[in-house]
Formats: structure tokens, sequence, C-alpha cells
């Protein structure tokens, strides 16, 4: 983080202040684009028989599985060429350069979103609207520091209707004051992460929980709105979740996070290269939890039917390979 207020730019005194900050026009047109028509050719890809212009197809039986209606974190996903194509992108880049102050860092191997609305007039009938789930990607057990950035690429529009992230704007502020007057952290509301993420709500009781708390002290839920192109920012100690899409609009977005390279052991970066060969995702931290994500708690080893069995079709190699250009490499942690 930079040390001096006065040089930083604007969106930075943002996030600091708010907990968030929408930076807009970040990724070219013409990549969002592209990534709108690789998203939709990828889940036309699977033998479900989803087919982008035959709406009763838009549905769990017609789709590979993803989790919250649109969230994608199976299949090697995390390593297709159109998501490292997002990663990969120099304004991305550069807002992580600017906030960590170095270029030497790596990313995280997250999904992407492809969520169609859920209305009986312009999208899929089969899903509930997702009710909140607030929570913060940081262990709360160490509460008296800041850890990461967490970021999402906007390839879409993100409207009030058009689903996507909601905040609780400047809660990252009051982290260590709600665990040390609260009791500290709770071990039903562990979501079973490596310890870097918590719930603030009982499983199965999703909702606001315990967010009183901080409302009673000026804190605001807040669905973020953004454009095509802009690229979202937050703090993870900002409590969040997120809305489903219930207008026209198809969200369409990449999870993207990036860190400094020395925030790693040579051990756990071993480790993070070859979950990468393997073509494994992980959470949003590039640098934690460094195990397959099928591999925590909170997630399922393969991807299910809504039947419950598992799907034929899963996979463990994209559709279509990663070009391996310098940058890719040095995000992934290889150095020549």
């Amino acid at each position: 983080m930079s040390d001096t207020t006065a040089t930083k730019p604007d969106w930075m005194k943002t996030l600091e202040t708010e907990g968030y900050v929408v930076v807009p026009n970040v990724i070219p047109e013409e990549a969002c684009k592209q990534f709108q028509e690789e998203a939709l050719a990828w889940l036309e890809k699977f033998p479900h028989g989803f087919k982008r212009n035959d709406r009763s197809t838009w549905n769990g039986w017609n789709l590979p599985f993803a989790a919250k209606g649109g969230l994608y974190n199976r299949y090697a996903v995390n390593h297709e060429q159109f998501v490292w194509a997002i990663r990969t992108q120099p304004g991305i880049r550069r807002l992580f350069e600017q906030l960590w102050s170095t270029d030497d860092l790596i990313s995280s191997f997250d999904g992407m979103n492809c969520s169609f609305p859920i209305n009986e007039k312009y999208g899929r009938t089969d899903l509930k609207i997702t009710a909140a789930w607030p929570h913060i990607d940081q262990d709360p057990r160490e509460v008296d520091h800041f850890e990461l950035y967490q970021g999402i690429a906007q390839l879409g529009p993100s409207g009030p209707d058009d689903g996507g992230l909601c905040v609780l704007s400047k809660s990252h502020l009051l982290h260590e004051e709600y665990f040390r007057e609260t009791g500290g952290w709770k071990e039903d509301q562990d979501a079973g992460v490596g310890n870097n993420n918590y719930r603030f709500f009982k499983q199965g009781k999703e909702g606001d929980g315990e967010l009183d708390w901080y409302k009673a002290r000026g804190c605001k839920s807040i669905k973020v709105e953004a454009n095509a192109g802009d690229f979202i920012l937050w703090d993870s100690r900002t409590i969040h979740w997120n809305a489903s899409p219930v207008g026209k609009e198809t969200r369409f977005s990449a999870y993207v996070c990036m860190c400094p390279r020395t925030l790693m052991s040579e051990a756990e970066l071993a480790k993070k290269i070859q979950l990468y060969k393997d073509r494994k995702g992980t959470t949003h931290w590039p640098c934690k939890n460094v195990v397959p994500v099928e591999r925590l708690a909170y997630h399922d080893a393969f991807p299910r039917r809504p039947d419950d069995s598992v799907d034929p079709a899963n996979r463990d190699r994209p559709f279509v390979e990663p070009t391996e250009t310098p940058e890719l490499l040095k995000l992934v942690g290889i150095r020549a």
C-alpha cells in the first residue's frame, strides 16, 4: 500500500474510506464483448443442451453446475484462455501494482460468473432469488490488520437489477471492534475455507444475520453498480455478498485478485505452480489456501446435476488451454 496520502489517486482513497470502489474504464470494450461471447460458447460446449438463443434451455439441467446460479469454479474454467485473457489485462494489473507498490505480483486462480436473469419474462424460472449471505474472506481469528484486496472485472452492465456485488460500506473500519465486542470468532459461522471465510449468519439461515451491529454504527448495505469495463475492488474485511440478476441483463464478470509474490514461501509457491500445471482452481486468495478448490470444506469435490448425481461431463482440463505469455507465467509465480 502506498504511504503517501497526497499522491494517492482518488479511487484508492475511496477504497480506504468506504471499503470498496468502482474504477471506471479499466478493461477495453472489445475485451468485454469477447469475454461475453466466449463465456456463452463455453456453456454451449457441454453436452447438457444449453443454447444461448433458446430460453427453455436456461436451467440447471441444460447448464453445467454453478454456485449461486452462475458462479463457475469447476470444470477447469479457471484456466480457460478467455478467463486468463481478463486476468492478464494490463489495466487490472496496474491497479494492483499501485495498491501494493510493486509489480512482482501473483494472481488467484478464481472462476467467472455468467448468471442469467431470474424471472419469467427475460430469464430462467428454475431458481429462487439468492438471499443475502454476508461474509468476509479473511480470518477473523486475527483481526488487527489488513490482509487483501479482492476484485471483480465487470464485463457486462451491473445496474440496480442486474445482480452482482453487494457490500456493507465502511464495515472494514469496524472489523477489529466488532469481533472484540461480540466475543470473537464463532465456530459455527466459519465457512471452512482454510480459515479465510467467515459468515455473519448461521449456516442455512441466510439474510441480514448480524449486520444490525454495523448498521447501528453507520454502515450501509449497497448494491454496487458498474459498467462493462469497470473494475470493482474491496478490502477483504469489508462484509459482502452477491445479488441475483432480476432484470433483463445477464451478469458477466470474472474474479481477479493479486498480491505480492513475496507473501508466499517458496514451498507454498511450488504448490501453487503445480496447481496451475494441473489446471486446478483456488479461492480468491493468491497466496493462501494453496489447495484445489474442490478440497475445501464448503465445496463438493465434484460438480453435480440437479438430482445430486456427479456430472459425467466433469473435466480437469480447459477446452482451450491458456496461451502461456510471460505476463501469464509471472502471475502464476513462474519466473524465467
